[in-house]
């Protein structure tokens, strides 16, 4: 790879401030990253544990529900005597005042089966429903029934699916006296469970099932636990995970999920980390922004310092490339005395020169050209002098549509050469006295392209060949040989295709007579929107007595004057 002289001056600077600036903003932001790491994780471990301790709350205030309803006077007749009534009036005072509403009081006769099931709606009353899942088949149920206490007492914890929803129990026996008469089941879904904690705590938690499947989120999207996740995680050393959820960063705290000494899956603790991105992303923006401005110093310095010494150079090297793809028009601007101005100097007089020696080469060869062009029109005495007369009416079309002088060079090429490819039409086509066939029309038509692959490799004569190729296209597009339409037909080609088609009408021909220029005129305005281009038309009005002018000067029949024209035009 070549380097210019300015870049082996910036670049140590660039790359000193870059190994600098680097080094330096790793070390700082691998600092800066450890120390907020470590405060999130503090703030997870929080989360954490509030997590866990409204759930010891949580497990204390079912608990002392179970123990009202159990022990509230009258109970345990009714139950004894299955009285739905007597049950619904004892109990619905202590299942409204339970939070939260979706919290369910279900009280069981001895076999396990219930005889009231309550549960408080969210206007404040209490209705009587069906519970979801049977209660009998239970085992910590069939352990309250029939009397049975463990390390935690008589009052048991136990996880089940009510009605599809996953749902804590908690189960305490009702007595009369000492007798097991049957039992209360108090129900809150898992979604309710974790609802409260986020109410509570401003959290964000999530249960899972003992194999890692999302039982309930305060987060819709949460993930599952994969096994990897679960692996050796224990209540001494919980996992701290990171999930992407809704587009936002959480961190997570996975711990296990122990309630009434029964592991019943995994609890998660989830916080927003944005925050703590963002503040490192707002961090890093200042060291990059400090890091960039001493880069902008540095950078600035080496260039200015490098500036003053390759500028002239590079303007140099700009217009040698400039002479050398064709633009022989262009100098370097002046460097001052030193060796580079001489150098500057010698290089515009040798760009003078060439350029001189250039458009002389160019006019000779144009010259053949064109001799050559009149000689193809020459085969035919009819069309003599036609290409002479089509490119100079369109440099009048050109000046009746107001364009500038930069193409009109280019125009007048186009319009001496677009028959340039009846080379390649035989004679018994071109001089035929009489009609075409189809086949003889199909060689006709391919002048235009044989014209321009003739031309194409003959570099001056490149902003030339559209007029070449496209002069006959029609506006609506049936025209040949690429069938353009409207604006897609380059605006030389619908400039000289008017001038064509003016000249040609307007002279004889093998197998007729001229038209008149009054039925030509009429034509091409006729023509106007379907054939031509409607600008190009009005350009070629608008200089129709210029145009006439012309051609009597080139020797062609007599013109009328343009206003006997429109006089004619008007009456027709």
């Amino acid at each position: 790879m070549r380097f210019s002289i300015r870049r082996k001056i910036v670049l140590p600077f660039i790359a000193l401030v870059l190994f600098v600036g680097i080094v330096g903003t790793a070390v700082v932001m691998t600092q800066v990253a450890r120390t907020t790491t470590t405060q999130f994780d503090g703030t997870l471990l929080r989360a954490g544990s509030l997590a866990s301790d409204h759930l010891a709350v949580l497990e204390a205030d079912r608990l002392a529900q179970l123990r009202a309803a159990a022990n509230t006077l009258g109970v345990p007749q009714a139950t004894l005597a299955g009285n739905r009534a007597s049950l619904a009036q004892l109990l619905s005072p202590l299942v409204a005042n339970a939070q939260p509403s979706p919290l369910s009081l279900t009280v069981l006769d001895r076999g396990g089966q219930p005889i009231l099931t309550l549960q408080a709606a969210a206007d404040g009353s209490v209705r009587s429903i069906t519970p979801g899942v049977g209660f009998a088949s239970q085992p910590e149920v069939q352990s309250v029934l029939h009397g049975v206490s463990d390390a935690q007492g008589d009052k048991y914890l136990f996880e089940r699916a009510d009605a599809g929803t996953p749902a804590l129990d908690w189960a305490a026996p009702i007595r009369l006296g000492n007798t097991v008469v049957g039992a209360a089941v108090i129900t809150e879904p898992v979604a309710s469970v974790a609802a409260g904690i986020q109410g509570a705590r401003h959290n964000e938690v999530a249960f899972y099932s003992p194999s890692g499947q999302v039982l309930a989120s305060t987060l819709g999207g949460m993930a599952a636990l994969s096994a990897a996740d679960l692996s050796g995680l224990t209540e001494e050393n919980p996992r701290r995970l990171t999930q992407t959820i809704g587009g936002h960063q959480y961190g997570v705290l996975v711990a296990p999920w122990i309630m009434r000494g029964r592991s019943l899956g995994y609890l998660g603790a989830a916080v927003p980390a944005d925050a703590v991105q963002a503040a490192l992303a707002q961090f890093a923006i200042i060291l990059a922004l400090v890091f960039g401005a001493l880069a902008l110093l540095v950078i600035v310095v080496g260039l200015e310092l490098a500036r003053r010494i390759t500028s002239p150079i590079e303007r140099l090297v700009i217009a040698m490339h400039a002479v050398a793809s064709g633009d022989l028009g262009r100098r370097a601007p002046p460097a001052g005395q030193d060796e580079i101005g001489v150098l500057t100097s010698a290089f515009n007089t040798m760009a003078v020169e060439l350029g001189r020696k250039t458009a002389e080469v160019e006019d000779a060869y144009f010259r053949s050209l064109e001799a050559l062009a009149r000689a193809i029109d020459a085969r035919d005495p009819y069309t003599f002098e036609h290409s002479s007369r089509v490119s100079a009416i369109s440099l009048e079309i050109a000046t009746g549509m107001a364009l500038d002088a930069d193409g009109r060079k280019a125009l007048r090429r186009s319009g001496l050469l677009h028959d340039f490819g009846k080379i390649g039409v035989s004679d018994g086509i071109l001089l035929k006295n009489g009609p075409l066939d189809e086949a003889e029309w199909d060689a006709i038509r391919k002048h235009p392209v044989i014209g321009y692959e003739m031309l194409k490799d003959v570099a001056f004569l490149k902003p030339s060949l559209d007029g070449i190729r496209h002069h006959h296209e029609r506006w609506d597009g049936t025209g040949y040989p690429d069938r353009l339409k409207g604006e897609a037909i380059p605006l030389q080609a619908r400039i000289v295709g008017v001038a064509d088609a003016f000249d040609a009408m307007t002279s004889d021909r093998a197998y007729r007579k001229g038209y008149s220029v009054q039925f030509a005129v009429r034509t091409i305005h006729a023509g106007s929107g379907s054939q031509f281009d409607p600008a190009a038309v009005k350009g070629f009005e608008a200089r129709l007595e210029e145009i006439l002018a012309l051609l009597s000067r080139m020797g062609k029949t007599p013109m009328p004057h343009a206003a006997d024209i429109r006089w004619t035009e008007e009456a027709a």
